[in-house]
């Protein structure tokens, strides 16, 4: 009987934790509470250039999650940036030769998370990214 009791609460206790977002180490995340959907639309790229100048650098990806609203998700070693503007609906697009100079940029230009491709476009030192790159997130793109 007591080794029943043993097996079920070690049972129990995995499928607890089973239940948790798991955290992956290599991801420095910064959880950014909603205020208005508009409003932390376009403060995104300036709440995530904020993020990434005060961390420490030793994380392999930073990103910034506005839950509901976008994941912002960025490889410095890769210069590589992925946007998910609607969490439940995956990656909404990926760009690459994204240094800190070009996040600066995004942050001092005050570009609108949803603006952000026709930037692009005009701009000559980011791309669109093909085929895209699976990164590591903290967050629930699908």
């Amino acid at each position: 009987m007591k080794k029943a009791n043993q097996l079920l609460i070690i049972l129990s206790i995995a499928v607890l934790a089973a239940c948790f977002n798991k955290v992956d180490p290599a991801v420095e995340t910064f959880y950014l509470k909603s205020k208005h959907s508009d409003s932390v639309r376009s403060e995104a790229f300036s709440k995530f250039y904020e993020h990434y100048s005060n961390s420490d650098n030793t994380k392999e990806y930073f990103e910034v999650i506005s839950k509901g609203d976008y994941i912002i998700n960025y490889y410095a070693a890769g210069k590589l940036m992925t946007i998910c503007y609607d969490p439940g609906s995956g990656w909404g697009g990926q760009y690459n030769n994204v240094d800190e100079a070009a996040l600066r940029s995004l942050a001092n230009l005050r570009i609108k998370l949803d603006e952000l491709q026709s930037y692009v476009i005009k701009d000559s030192l980011i791309d669109n990214n093909e085929p895209f790159v699976e990164v590591k997130t903290n967050g629930h793109p699908n």
